[in-house]
């Protein structure tokens, strides 16, 4: 039996499909299933580049299903698996050849069934090449210490551990006891759907120290950029979800957490207008942040940013005038140019 499922969600990615695959191939941690999930592929290519890696290699093992999103994807694939750890990846991401022996050798028996590993991650984007290192120092966490962490999961600019479900390993079975919280319809923070019962659930968490193995492709798409009056409706669905699943779990400052939650996402939302390109750009900021919920909740609510790049978006959200809107979308469209040029 295989000690770690690899599982990828597939979905017209075939131009990056092969570096993805080639890299989980390499792994210098033979012990390995690779659960690539088509998930209803349309490119005429994905589904059977797939079914190419299966008759390669017998490690591989391939789901084809009917596209329902990444969380169906991801959720087919850890069904049918059968190793105690579980790690995701990404198909238009890539791994260093040693992530999964590096990562499996912090992994405890005595815990086999509810721990989190926890590695580092390279944004890999045109124009710019970023490590990106966990909030927490490394280290081994349970008991009191864990219980401090999930009071902080949420609410924060940086938070202490990323809320992907990539880059780490994490038992099957934490895994499997919280999907009856994932809901299919969220959009944006899908996979906090999962990591935030996973965390609360968690017995043992490591985090690694360096450990920079997993390449996250950021892809200059400008169809994602356009306005997309859904992220606000999908942040007061994932209030009420993460909320909820916070009380569940009886985390007992769930509310305040939850409420810095929505107004850092809130920038978010801000960003996705003020990169829109649409003319009506300043009155629908006030539609937005001048709605007297949203005002309440941003004027009441403490969050502490320390970028200045946040903070000038902050002061956006709670000064939504002429001025300030004009100068923010400049500073966004300027950065945005530099940073994915080929």
């Amino acid at each position: 039996m295989a000690k770690i499922s690899i599982i990828i969600p597939v979905y017209n990615t075939a131009e990056y499909l092969d570096k993805c695959m080639e890299s989980v191939l390499a792994q210098t941690f033979s012990d390995i299933e690779i659960m690539l999930v088509d998930d209803g592929s349309t490119d005429g290519i994905s589904p059977a580049m797939c079914d190419t890696y299966g008759k390669r290699d017998t490690r591989v093992r391939v789901i084809h299903k009917k596209n329902g999103g990444l969380q169906s994807a991801w959720i087919a694939g850890l069904t049918e698996s059968t190793a105690n750890y579980i790690t995701f990846i990404d198909s238009d991401d890539w791994i260093d050849t040693d992530m999964c022996e590096k990562m499996y050798a912090h992994t405890d028996s005595s815990f086999a069934e509810s721990e989190v590993i926890a590695a580092n991650y390279i944004v890999e984007k045109a124009g710019e090449r970023r490590r990106e290192t966990q909030g927490l120092e490394p280290g081994v966490y349970t008991g009191s210490a864990l219980d401090e962490i999930r009071r902080n999961l949420l609410g924060n600019e940086v938070r202490p551990i990323t809320m992907s479900r990539c880059m780490k390993l994490i038992s099957r079975k934490l895994l499997l006891d919280n999907i009856k919280y994932c809901d299919p319809t969220i959009v944006m923070s899908e996979d906090v759907n999962i990591t935030l019962p996973v965390f609360c659930d968690c017995k043992r968490l490591v985090i690694m120290k360096g450990s920079y193995f997993y390449h996250y492709r950021t892809l200059w798409d400008s169809m994602s950029h356009d306005y997309n009056p859904k992220l606000l409706n999908n942040l007061e669905l994932t209030d009420k979800t993460f909320r909820d699943i916070l009380w569940d779990k009886k985390v007992l400052n769930a509310d305040a957490q939850m409420d810095r939650e929505f107004v850092v996402m809130l920038l978010v939302v801000m960003k996705n207008v003020l990169r829109s390109g649409r003319t009506d750009t300043l009155s629908l900021v006030k539609e937005i942040f001048l709605r007297p919920d949203i005002k309440k909740k941003i004027d009441g609510t403490v969050v502490n940013l320390n970028s200045k790049a946040n903070k000038l978006l902050y002061f956006t959200m709670k000064h939504p005038g002429a001025v300030t809107v004009s100068c923010m979308k400049a500073i966004i469209n300027y950065y945005d140019k530099k940073t994915n040029q080929p």
